[in-house]
């Protein structure tokens, strides 16, 4: 008996070393690693490029829309057409964009690069890139670094973006090259100078010579803003001066002028009427720098004026900064107020309000010196179904009075935002 226990007891032990040997041959499965290492210090999204120190977001934005008279009442004259034609009635439009935002941590501070691009549109008027320009287009690229902004950027004269996903024309909105300075004062206070391209803001001058006059730059805008952001929302004063040279009488256009603008805007939260809610008001004062009222609603402007008028494309009158049309060098003044409203009434469902009015005297119309006035109304509804992912219906009222003529439209627009 003790023999038959010792022989069974043997050969469980031989069977347990041969399985462990065999176990030990086979492959064992690894840890899993995480190939990415990710930057909590700047938000979601951020990721170290293997091998450096640089933190790395890769994002972008597709939309698709379509609707009737997106162009309103504001035409570019002199830049070209617009992507939409205001001889068109029904218009669409498609685009992606690609951004790339890298940030660096130094002892001065974050060094960032922000670059947002896109790539040839599918567009009513055919495949044309952005503003008609080519098959592929940089809107923003810009280098950030111990308080300095270097690059294509927004015009610090802004405040905000728009609620509405049509353009409204009482909105300040310009892009353009520039170099600033921004210095932090602490408590959300801060102040900024920055020299900026005018091919954005300037509209010419009638009287010039070749091609040059009003488009002809010695000097960059000078713009300064003093800004103020706290838990109840952000407000801002801004300025701007800006010179214009043209002919005068024929002469060599050589003749300079200053015009300048100057602006205010707030942006209260209304946590008491919605989460998320929020009120914007922006106004702003200008003679010779009618732009930045934001009058032609397009971050492009229009160097050879601002053409308003809606029958196949023919307008009514041009503004300019300067009324030369009789040998008289006279400063356009111009002025706009804008209130728009957001309103969330779920987490997913939002309503943003519009009202604009824009008023601009001593322009050209039929020869003579007149005014214009243009009041905008508009509503968009926009529902998030799940997370990014945006469907949005706008409808916008725009009336233009322009030297005794006077006309009005309603533009409807509707467009799908996804962003990733």
């Amino acid at each position: 008996m003790k023999m038959v226990k010792s022989l069974i007891l043997g050969t469980a032990v031989a069977f347990a070393a041969t399985a462990g040997a065999q176990a030990a041959d086979l492959p064992v499965k690894a840890k899993a690693v995480s190939y990415v290492k990710i930057c909590p210090q700047y938000g979601p999204g951020f990721y170290y490029i293997p091998g450096t120190d640089v933190c790395l977001k890769v994002g972008g934005l597709v939309f698709a829309e379509a609707g009737f008279y997106a162009s309103g009442a504001i035409t570019n004259l002199g830049n070209g057409p617009t992507w939409s034609r205001d001889d068109t009635a029904l218009q669409w439009r498609t685009r992606g964009y690609v951004s790339l935002d890298a940030r660096t941590a130094t002892a001065y501070g974050t060094l960032r690069s922000f670059i947002l691009g896109g790539f040839e549109q599918r567009d009513t008027n055919g495949f044309v890139g952005i503003n008609q320009a080519g098959a592929a287009f940089i809107q923003f690229a810009f280098i950030q670094f111990a308080g300095f902004t270097a690059g294509t950027a927004n015009s610090f004269f802004d405040f905000g973006s728009n609620y509405l996903t049509l353009s409204v024309s009482s909105n300040p909105w310009n892009w353009t090259n520039l170099f600033a300075y921004t210095a932090n004062l602490g408590n959300g206070l801060s102040a900024t100078i920055s020299l900026e391209e005018a091919t954005t803001t300037r509209i010419g001058v009638p009287g010039t010579v070749a091609g040059v006059g009003g488009t002809q730059q010695q000097s960059p805008n000078i713009v300064g803003n003093v800004r103020l952001d706290q838990a109840w929302g952000s407000a801002q004063i801004m300025g701007a001066a800006q010179q214009a040279r043209f002919a005068i009488n024929a002469a060599p256009a050589n003749h300079t002028d200053w015009g300048y603008a100057i602006g205010a805007g707030i942006e209260i939260k209304l946590p008491m009427l919605g989460a998320g809610d929020t009120i914007k008001i922006v106004g702003v004062y200008s003679e010779g720098a009618v732009e930045y009222t934001g009058l032609s609603g397009s971050p492009y402007g229009g160097v050879a004026g601002v053409g308003l008028g809606f029958n196949g494309g023919a307008t009514f009158g041009t503004v300019t900064d300067f009324n030369n049309a009789v040998g008289n060098n006279s400063a356009t003044d111009a002025s706009s107020i804008m209130v728009q409203y957001r309103h969330f009434w779920t987490p997913t469902v939002r309503s943003s309000f519009h009202a604009g009015y824009n008023e601009a005297r001593n322009i050209i119309g039929a020869g003579s010196f007149g005014s214009v006035q243009v009041v905008q109304y508009g509503h968009s509804l926009a529902w998030s179904p799940v997370k990014d992912l945006t469907l949005s219906l706008d409808v916008l009222y725009t009336e233009v009075d322009m030297n005794n003529n006077e006309t009005d439209k309603l533009a409807t627009w509707f467009r799908v935002t996804r962003t990733f």
